[in-house]
């Protein structure tokens, strides 16, 4: 790449700005030094270039697994950052990833604080089967174990032995009252129920206690014998009461006896059902829960007895719904595993595209039950993404995150005290809530975003550092080299081959690659963000097809990049029609004081175009100093109202060493009606205000763009290839000349792409291209007459732009102290 330089020599006291050769307002990509005919013959791309850095960055932090390094990856939209990151994932998964299963299970003695089981990798599943299969055996075998002949036999003896006790207090008792005129005998209530009760007997027959007013109405007892039968009464009924709670006492035991008997026979069953799951897994976690899965079971064998008595007593709808009824009751006694890395060999990495809390973080969900309550319990707790990336990695976008405050703030928990807590989000209407057992974290969180948001975030939040302690910086363009070029050529090639393109030849690659070094704005780099080159290999090829070529050639790719532009120009070709129609005022020929033409760069995304603009100065007496218009109505922005400051300077650097300086001044952008940014414009304001000042005409053929420091230095700006064919289409809409053309920074020579239509008009010399470097060259080939020296006095020739100007101002200084 040649060097680009500008020239200066002194012609009439005029200092010559040599103007720029057609050779050097582009670079073309050498199509001798590509050595293939097509791209198909190239070895394509399958590893990432120009990102060494970064690539160092993410290794780094992925081999670390210490707290807080986590990798903050920032670049522009287009740089590789995904599949780089994937890239690299895949080569690092495989070393020494450290796999758990997750599960929780019933806490029994409290069930809203569920239990959390880790098992190493693929356990977790052969738990559950094992346990499933236990439960399962369970549900076969207890209800056989209850219908076997031993065991109804063991049952009965219990059974007979206390109903003989019973039976055997009341015969004595009734033993005891038939002597002295009293039995026992059944009361039956309205509702059919008999209680054993104390009857008096008259005359053989056993009579209510009741009844003994009638009987000694009908004289079949005495009053006295009545009064003696109701005084033993008393005492036989309470002697009944007290038999009454001996038999209550006697049945609780018997209960006992019972319950005792069901759950030897049914603990030996749970025993032999657990066994296997016990030897297999030796832990104290999984025999507590065994244990308390055993206490629990035992405890409600009432319940499944009756569970299992109505599944085998009902049919039909009622049937199934003591199914399910069952298989609720097994249900608390399983193991939910929200993890499982059964088939999982190498460390995950998930990429979470849409993140909300609960796909984040997990959730408990929840059902209704009979009341119309929200309900839940250990099995509805589901894990989220950072759950499923344990042991491995997960990829977040930092703009998705940091939208939800929540989700943020819950993240950084995780990386500041390596936990998890899965919670209920929305308890409304909920009989119950959950706190599961907090998880330890071992996930690297890799988060995409751009600098700013990088920056913002270290400078605002104190614990930032602590949690994400590597950046991987993605660069968006590198040093044009053969090496890159031969990448870009192995792109083209992969690209082609994945999504079934047409190859490019020789002409199409060469031209990609100056589109690549195009979108740089400089010759001497070129961009990584291959996604948008691509973009414009994807169009070429489908231009080439439509056309019946096997390849892809320069023209396609020429008229890709035409079509794309055509599609997005519509603001452009409005603004152009409207400087065509003398809407929009801009002069390509004549003089005039006080007037000159800068160039603007508008953007309506994928498209950028650039615009002449009149900008104009206007001076008087007064003390007001340079009035910025745009900054006074609120339509200029920052930068660029720093630019009009520092003409101030710039002004009294020239001429306030020896006088004082006082005037009031004021610039604008006419016909502007949207904000204005960046100081491109200052040194365009500058020779328009000493155009004003000195009353001198600028030419209107020519138009400039540049930014301008305190010391009349002229620095580089953006955009120079759109600004420079914005200037060129109104030429060309209104006619060459010969002597049109756009003064640009000599810095800016280096970044210039220029379309054909404008490289020929330089050549032909209709169209003038000229780099500068001082203020002085800018006054002299816009103005026409000798920017000035100063000489000892720090005065300048009274005949120069700067003498007249020091002159001017000496008047309006003294205009102004008379007002």
């Amino acid at each position: 790449m040649a060097k680009n330089k500008a020239t200066t020599s002194a012609v009439n006291g005029l200092r010559a700005v040599q103007p720029l050769a057609h050779t050097q307002l582009r670079w073309t990509c050498p199509t001798a030094h590509l050595p293939f005919k097509t791209t198909k013959d190239v070895e394509p791309l399958r590893r990432i270039v120009g990102q060494d850095r970064a690539m160092e960055a993410i290794r780094l932090g992925a081999q670390i697994r210490s707290q807080g390094y986590n990798i903050y990856t920032s670049g522009v939209v287009g740089t590789g950052r995904m599949t780089t990151i994937r890239m690299l994932l895949d080569e690092l998964k495989h070393e020494g990833a450290e796999l758990f299963d997750l599960g929780y299970v019933q806490n029994f003695k409290q069930a809203e604080a569920p239990i959390l089981l880790r098992f190493s990798a693929g356990e977790g599943r052969v738990y559950q089967r094992m346990l499933d299969d236990a439960l399962a055996f369970l549900q076969r075998r207890i209800p056989a174990l209850f219908e076997e002949d031993q065991f109804q036999q063991g049952r009965k003896a219990i059974v007979d032995e206390f109903q003989g006790a019973e039976k055997a207090s009341l015969d004595a008792f009734d033993a005891r009252m038939r002597p002295v005129g009293f039995v026992l005998g059944q009361l039956e209530d309205e509702e059919g129920n008999s209680t054993t009760e104390v009857f008096p007997v008259i005359n053989d027959e056993p009579v209510h206690i009741e009844a003994l007013d009638e009987k000694i109405a009908e004289g079949k007892v005495t009053k006295a014998r009545a009064e003696e039968l109701l005084e033993m009464y008393r005492t036989f009924r309470d002697e009944l009461m007290t038999i009454r709670r001996q038999s209550m006492r006697l049945m609780q035991e018997f209960r006992k006896r019972i319950n005792s008997y069901d759950q030897g026979a049914v603990t030996f069953l749970i025993d032999m059902a657990f066994e296997d799951v016990r030897k297999s897994f030796p832990r104290d976690r999984v025999a507590e829960h065994l244990a308390g899965v055993t206490k629990h079971l035992l405890e409600n064998l009432d319940e499944l007895i009756k569970l299992l008595t109505q599944r085998q007593a009902t049919a039909g709808a009622e049937q199934i719904a003591a199914e399910e009824a069952l298989r609720q009751f097994f249900l608390r006694y399983t193991v939910n595993i929200i993890v499982d890395n059964y088939d999982t060999k190498t460390a995950p990495v998930v990429i979470e595209t849409a993140p909300t809390y609960a796909s984040l973080f997990g959730t408990i969900e929840k059902r209704y039950d009979v009341r119309g309550y929200y309900v839940t319990d250990f099995t509805q707790i589901r894990a989220g993404s950072l759950l499923k990336a344990d042991g491995g990695y997960i990829i977040l976008n930092a703009i998705d995150v940091l939208s939800d405050v929540q989700m943020w703030t819950a993240l950084k928990r995780v990386m500041l005290y390596g936990r998890y807590e899965i919670q209920n989000t929305d308890t409304q209407f909920q009989l119950n809530t959950l706190k599961p057992e907090w998880i330890r974290a071992n996930v690297k969180i890799i988060l995409l975003g751009d600098p700013q948001i990088y920056l913002a975030l270290w400078a605002a939040d104190e614990d930032f550092h602590k949690m994400f302690k590597v950046h991987a910086e993605f660069d968006s363009e590198t040093p044009l080299t053969s090496t890159m070029i031969d990448n870009y050529c192995a792109f083209f090639s992969h690209l082609a081959n994945e999504e079934s393109l047409n190859h490019c030849d020789k002409t199409g690659a060469a031209a990609l690659v100056e589109w690549a070094v195009a979108f740089t704005e400089s010759q001497e780099k070129i961009t990584l963000q291959f996604s948008y080159v691509a973009d414009v290999m994807r169009e070429a090829s489908y231009f080439a097809r439509a056309g019946g070529k096997r390849t892809i050639s320069r023209k396609h790719v020429q008229h890709a990049i035409d079509q794309r532009h055509w599609r997005g120009n519509r603001a452009d070709e409005e603004i152009r029609q409207q400087i065509q129609r003398g809407t929009l005022l801009i002069d390509c020929a004549g003089e005039r004081v006080g007037q000159v033409n800068g160039l603007t760069v508008y953007s309506t995304g994928i498209v950028s175009f650039g615009k002449p603009a009149r900008i104009t100065a206007t001076v008087s007496a007064g003390t007001s100093g340079i009035i910025n218009i745009e900054r006074e109505v609120e339509m200029s922005g920052a930068i660029h109202s720093k630019g009009v400051y520092i003409l101030s300077g710039l002004l009294r650097s020239l001429f306030s060493r020896s006088q004082p300086m006082s005037f009031t001044a004021s610039v604008a952008f006419e016909q502007s009606y949207g904000g204005i940014d960046g100081d491109s414009a200052s040194t365009t304001e500058m020779v328009a205000l000493l155009s004003a000042i000195s009353n001198l005409p600028i030419r209107q053929d020519l138009a400039i763009t540049g930014s301008i420091n305190q010391k009349g230095d002229i620095q580089p700006v953006g955009g120079v290839n759109e600004k420079i064919t914005g200037f060129f289409e109104v030429c060309k809409d209104r006619g060459l000349t010969g002597t049109q053309g756009v003064l640009l920074p000599v810095q800016n020579v280096k970044d210039l792409m220029l379309r054909d239509e404008i490289i020929e008009a330089v050549r032909a010399k209709q169209f003038w291209l000229y780099p500068i470097a001082r203020l002085e060259e800018a006054v002299e080939l816009l103005i026409g007459v000798p920017a000035g020296v100063r000489d000892e006095h720090g005065c300048f020739a009274p005949d120069t732009v700067f003498g007249k100007v020091q002159h001017n101002l000496t008047v309006l200084h003294e205009a102004s102290k008379t007002k």
